[in-house]
């Protein structure tokens, strides 16, 4: 998001200016920090308060040497976001799940903090955090304890492909780590009015035969938590995050049994729709999708308001197309039988689907267009894109239910 910003514009910004007065008017000292709700740093409390549940390592199945030549191609030109992370093997992420003695919760941004130091609680990508995820509020004003059972706590996020891979699917697995079973009571701090992601998590784990007790924090409360379940994926880049897939299948099965039935036929081929947005734009969709149409292909826009047709759309796709977006992370609920191709800027391709399919089973490709211009803008020709994506889709059903999917590179598609 972050790309093409003039250095005036970065010299001018106000959010880092405020979350540095911030932390001038705190003193640095957690009394302060507690009082004003502000906390800007990251670390893991010390001592015995932390106990490690389970720490294990996930292998990219998209680094095995049969992906070699679609991986050159997706690192050309890549945009990857990387970070400082205490993890630092190649092609893996490294999965920890811990519990975590007294801790509060803040309910303005809905993550943990320990009480003693006043830092946010976390195991990667230490150090200082930013204004979005760190600000002064009123949180301080009224208390609430939850009880002693493990809680979980999901902060605000109204990004799809974030919530979905960085905290739910990691929290399904963190369930099934500490060995909780059907009866086991738990608790679910989120903020209040949850996107309907987080709903159908609680839900779904309820659906699992556990008592949830579910709290929704308001701005003006901090909640109490004795022991706090954590979870988190200890990587150097963002896009590689997810490393949980044994998990999808009992995550799609209850969540399917708990969000609204989809009555119309689903679609096998689909073309996913960013919708109406600010960044990212492409100039030609709207001719490539006339042409995709008339080849069986729906246009669709993944929205909190249709969750259940996510998942049940991309549990059974044929092949989905789409540009560059969150609403990607939906091809985790597909399988081997089923097809994605992205659609990039020539100079701004990510591994993130790749990674995702990969690590399904799924068949991935990656189509270019143009380089991009302002505001990750971009133009694609829609003839010969679409008769790429013809092209890779008879390939793949010709192939289709062999062991893995062959790792053929496409090629740019300049306008």
């Amino acid at each position: 998001m972050g790309r093409h910003r003039s250095p005036l514009k970065q010299a001018l910004d106000i959010k880092s200016r405020l979350f540095a007065l911030s932390r001038l008017l705190t003193l640095e000292t957690p009394f302060l920090r507690r009082l004003f709700s502000f906390y800007p740093d990251r670390a893991l409390p010390q001592g015995d308060r932390v106990r490690v549940i389970h720490r294990s390592i996930y292998q990219h199945v998209w680094m095995r040497p049969e992906y070699a030549e679609l991986r050159d191609f997706v690192f050309t030109h890549n945009v990857d976001a990387y970070g400082p992370s205490l993890f630092t093997e190649a092609g893996a992420t490294e999965r920890l799940v811990a519990e975590i003695i007294n801790v509060i919760v803040p309910g303005h941004r809905v993550t943990p903090v320990d009480p003693i130091t006043g830092n946010q609680i976390a195991s990667d990508f230490l150090g200082a955090s930013s204004f979005s995820t760190a600000r002064p509020s009123i949180s301080a004003w009224k208390r609430h304890r939850m009880s002693d059972d493990f809680t979980i706590v999901i902060p605000r996020m109204d990004h799809f492909g974030h919530l979905l891979t960085d905290w739910i699917l990691p929290y399904f697995f963190a369930v099934q780590m500490a060995g909780l079973k059907a009866g086991d009571r738990l608790n679910i701090v989120t903020s209040d009015k949850p996107v309907s992601l987080i709903v159908a998590f609680v839900e779904a784990l309820r659906h699992a035969g556990f008592q949830v007790t579910h709290r929704e924090t308001q701005l003006s409360e901090t909640v109490v938590v004795p022991r706090l379940l954590y979870a988190n994926c200890h990587t150097n880049s963002i896009y590689h995050r997810f490393c949980t897939p044994e998990v999808i299948a009992f995550s799609r099965e209850h969540l399917l049994a708990v969000l609204p039935q989809v009555e119309r036929a689903l679609p096998k081929r689909v073309y996913l729709d960013r919708g109406r947005t600010r960044v990212r734009r492409v100039e030609n969709e709207d001719k490539l999708v006339a042409l995709l149409e008339a080849q069986g292909f729906v246009r669709f826009t993944g929205r909190w308001s249709n969750l259940a047709e996510q998942v049940a759309i991309f549990s059974q796709a044929e092949a989905v197309v789409g540009i560059h977006s969150g609403g990607m992370a939906n091809m985790l609920w597909a399988g081997p039988g089923a097809l994605f191709i992205e659609i990039t800027a020539e100079d701004a391709r990510e591994s993130t689907a790749l990674h995702w399919c990969s690590s399904v089973g799924a068949a991935y490709r990656m189509l270019v267009g143009s380089k991009e211009g302002e505001m990750q803008n971009f133009t694609l020709d829609p003839e010969a894109t679409f008769a790429a994506i013809m092209t890779h889709l008879e390939a793949h059903l010709a192939l289709r239910g062999a062991t893995v999917p062959p790792a053929a590179a496409s090629t740019p598609l300049l306008s």
